[in-house]
């Protein structure tokens, strides 16, 4: 753990300790997702079945690269999974109706407008190395089921066996009975890493080409994410998990501690932060913290990712503020005992949970809003995914005759600005001719 005080340290100081990236040495993993991803652009399904053999499991073949759903096991994770299906769906439905298209009539017979439609194809990666992720599966794809997409192709990495977890596939086929109903299909992949992203993005014999890649990943997959980035979308560059809590005196220093650590036992790179104007809160957290990690069951893992625990004092709960906005995470927890009236300082973050009994966790899996959030500082930019990521805008617009006629002198006088006489000539012989 480690300490900081704004009484003691300067705010840019602290500022900087908390957004402060580190520098990866990240170009050798860079260089063998090119490596990769020009094979599976070159080669197709030869190169994603030699990858595979290679990083996954021996026994790949084209002819076993797709799953079987039908390995589910209705009941392996009992009723929250499809709970949370539920929820998950019940959200985005609100937010896809209240941002849909529109038009508007002007004066002049001038009509402008936006129309949004879904993307066809879109492409799901489910991380499948250190823990299993049946709630990435619901959280990622449903949004684009309810965007209206088509067809969702999933990839996910297999055993050395050639198996994909049951439970993992029970998401995927709950997944499937909400996409039927919509009319789309459901495709699943046993590809992993820089493999799966390719074959996503260029599309190979076996693998259809996807239109945007969700769901987060290792290295591996973010630097694949980011190189691909031109032939398919993406929902974003998802790093290692964050939370920060902005607490008074009032809260409870056990649920304070206890989110904590339920955000850092994802790796040793999380980070968990305690943003607190009262030094009794900051304490008592410490104190809980401690008590509370020696019962736990990842203990190497909360070991590691101690150095990333950062508790600071600050002046008051509108420095605590600042500090938050500066640091932007991807989970803000707000256990003050008036959440709402400090939502209204809060500026940048993935999540924001209001209260002490909204932990982050009943975000993580079942609230309903997608727990793919923006992370290391990137909620200064970025949104969380959304039935939004899986649809494009296209700007409309109509102009009349007279309409036309009466703007082509100032449309010509800006062409000619920019040295384009092709684009002040064509709106002027509209006007010499109508």
């Amino acid at each position: 753990m480690r300490f900081l005080d704004t009484a003691l340290q300067s705010r840019s100081e602290i500022v900087l300790t908390l957004t402060k990236r580190p520098l990866e040495k990240l170009a050798e993993v860079e260089g063998t997702v090119r490596q990769i991803l020009t094979a599976v652009r070159e080669h197709g399904d030869e190169a994603i079945v030699e990858y595979t053999r290679k990083l996954d499991w021996p026994g790949a073949t084209v002819e076993t690269l797709e799953a079987d759903l039908s390995i589910a096991q209705p009941g392996v994770s009992g009723a929250p999974l499809a709970e949370s299906a539920r929820r998950i769906v019940a959200f985005h439905e609100e937010e896809l109706a209240r941002s849909a298209g529109w038009r508007k009539d002007f004066d002049g017979g001038i009509s402008l407008g936006q129309r949004v439609r879904p993307v066809g194809r879109a492409g799901i990666y489910v991380p499948g190395g250190k823990a299993l992720y049946p709630s990435t599966v619901l959280m990622a794809a449903l949004p684009a089921v309810v965007a209206g997409v088509r067809q969702i192709v999933f990839c996910s990495p297999a055993n050395s066996a050639g198996e994909i977890s049951p439970v993992v596939a029970e998401a995927m086929a709950l997944v499937e009975e909400y996409a039927e109903k919509a009319g789309a299909t459901v495709r699943a992949f046993k590809l992993g890493g820089a493999v799966a992203i390719g074959a996503m993005a260029y599309g190979t014999a076996t693998v259809p080409r996807v239109d945007v890649i969700a769901g987060p990943g290792n290295d591996y997959v973010n630097i694949a994410k980011r190189l691909v980035y031109g032939d398919a979308g993406i929902d974003m560059l998802a790093g290692p998990s964050d939370v920060a809590i902005i607490a008074d005196e009032g809260a409870n220093p056990a649920f304070v501690a206890a989110d904590l650590l339920a955000q850092t036992e994802h790796g040793p790179e999380n980070r968990g932060v305690l943003l607190s104007p009262s030094q009794h809160l900051l304490d008592a957290a410490r104190a809980e913290y401690e008590r509370q990690r020696a019962t736990l069951s990842r203990q190497a893992i909360l070991a590691a990712s101690g150095e990333n625990v950062i508790f600071v004092a600050t002046a008051d709960l509108s420095e605590a503020a600042d500090l938050a906005n500066a640091l932007a995470p991807e989970h803000l927890e707000l256990q003050v005992r008036a959440p709402e009236a400090l939502l209204n300082s809060i500026e940048n973050a993935g999540a924001i949970l209001l209260g002490d009994f909204t932990s982050a966790p009943i975000g993580d899996y079942l609230a309903g809003p997608s727990h793919t959030l923006p992370t290391g500082g990137a909620a200064r930019f970025s949104s969380p995914l959304s039935a939004a990521t899986f649809t494009k805008r296209s700007s409309i617009l109509f102009y009349g005759k007279d309409a036309a006629c009466a703007v082509a002198p100032d449309v010509a006088r800006f062409a000619k600005a920019e040295g384009f006489d092709a684009h002040a000539a064509a709106a002027t012989i509209r006007a010499a001719r109508a």
